[in-house]
């Protein structure tokens, strides 16, 4: 194994005295050093060897040059950056830039220690974070990977890090060196991150950054990426906002905010950071700010978009009482759909694909989509029990597997007052490495089943 520590003493030797290694990522590593001239504590990250090919250091150079000009009080100045080191029995080269050393902790193990923050500061980190964003956006610079890894606490000072090297890394050919997978972190990419989609604007990290002001504020993000880690379905938005005693008008404007940014379609959102930070100081003053465009969403169809919908069931199912209510036909609830694949990666698949499904069909108007929380199998008990809760006439059910080298869904939209198939839904499915574009598929057949079963009503 290559001993990166001794290449890097080596190769950054008269000028750095490098100490220890104080971090590690999927793609790189932080090394705290000692700068000679002019003397103070640096952070050296190292990009991993088998990320550092050829193309990867003709990339990664040019971002570094780009996003170095970038000055702003909460950005991590680049300080110094070189395409590789020479060193004997080391590598053909190891991508490295040098950043101040930020005295304190990154939000990532804030979180972990204090799993939930006040609203007043997730808003003041936020509004921080995207004060850094929207200087970046306005040089041409997207992030694209906004999470509480890359956000740095000092003190009341907020400090965002790595601006460009996932833009480096997609360009010198991402998929290939990173396994096959996005470039990003999964569980706070954009909807067309995820699609490997080359069209990629300040909104993307729009989403993010409203992923990461989620999980400040439930304690895990919307929607858990395909590298797994914690379920969602912890503590909903709705009882930790109620829990802080805030105003009803507080709490409504903070939920269809971050519903807003988690939009799974780019043009749902808000179309800049400074729109969203706008958005968030209109929710958390006494009084609202004149002439701020509103969401086009309803206030339901809010509560809807995006991954923030399925952290909200709970709460949801709780406000529908326990009375028995007539099932109609036109309210409908998209269950998790069942992972048959056998490849614990593509547990949140099912998740993703009725989130994107539920939204689709609450933009598509005449209906009335309610979330649901049911996973796994689902047989006719489960499926009568589920549509007396919410009151939906039709439930959309199934489950996803692998055949050959593709996933594939394969659903069903029932009539849950007869216990009936409405209508089976031919399969759809996509390439194993880009599951994603199933969940899409799935979005797009089933909303046109829907166009059939139930026409759109006109005015």
């Amino acid at each position: 194994m290559l001993d990166v520590l001794g290449a890097l003493r080596a190769g950054l030797a008269p000028h750095y005295t490098v100490e220890r290694e104080i971090g590690a990522g999927g793609m790189a590593r932080v090394f705290l050093a000692a700068e000679r001239h002019p003397p103070r504590k640096v952070a050296v990250k190292v990009m991993n060897p088998e990320v550092s090919t050829s193309e990867f250091r003709e990339r990664f150079i040019r971002e570094v040059e780009l996003t170095s000009r970038l000055s702003h009080p909460h950005i991590v100045p680049i300080l110094a950056a070189d395409e590789c080191l020479f060193v004997p029995d080391g590598p053909d080269g190891l991508c490295y830039y040098v950043m101040p050393y930020i005295e304190g902790e990154s939000l990532r193990a804030r979180l972990e220690r204090e799993q939930r923050l006040p609203l007043e500061e997730a808003v003041r980190i936020a509004l921080e974070v995207g004060d850094a964003l929207a200087h970046a956006h306005g040089h041409g610079i997207i992030h694209r990977d906004i999470k509480p890894e890359n956000i740095l606490l000092s003190g009341d000072q907020t400090w965002v890090a790595d601006f460009g090297i996932a833009r480096a890394v997609s360009a010198a050919g991402g998929h290939t060196l990173t396994g096959g997978h996005p470039v990003g972190s999964l569980a706070y990419m954009s909807p067309e991150q995820l699609m490997g989609s080359r069209a990629i604007d300040p909104r993307t990290d729009v989403y993010s950054l409203g992923g990461v002001l989620y999980e400040m504020l439930v304690g895990e993000p919307p929607l858990v990426g395909f590298g797994g880690g914690t379920p969602r379905g912890g503590t909903a938005l709705d009882t930790v906002l109620r829990a802080q005693g805030l105003s009803h008008r507080t709490e409504r404007l903070v939920k269809e905010t971050i519903a807003r940014a988690l939009a799974a379609e780019p043009d749902e959102r808000f179309a800049s950071v400074n729109e969203f930070a706008a958005g968030l100081r209109d929710a958390v003053s006494r009084r609202p700010i004149l002439g701020l465009r509103r969401p086009r969403l309803g206030w339901k169809a809010a509560l809807l978009a995006g991954a923030t919908a399925a952290a909200l069931v709970t709460a949801g199912v709780l406000l529908l009482g326990k009375r028995p209510r007539a099932l109609d036909p036109r309210r409908v609830v998209v269950a998790g759909f069942e992972d048959l694949t056998g490849d614990p990666t593509l547990a949140p698949l099912g998740h993703l694909a009725a989130d994107w499904l539920t939204q689709a069909l609450a933009r598509r108007g005449g209906l009335d989509v309610v979330p649901g929380a049911a996973t796994g199998h689902l047989d006719a008990a489960d499926i009568r029990a589920l549509a007396a809760e919410t009151g939906a006439g039709t439930v959309v059910s199934g489950a996803y597997y692998r055949e050959g080298d593709s996933v594939r869904f394969h659903v069903q939209v029932i009539d849950a007052a007869r216990g009936t198939v409405r209508r089976g839904v031919e399969p759809v499915g996509a390439p194993w490495s880009a599951p994603t574009q199933a969940a899409e598929a799935l979005r797009r057949r089933v909303t046109a089943v829907f166009d059939t079963l139930f026409p759109p009503t006109t005015p």
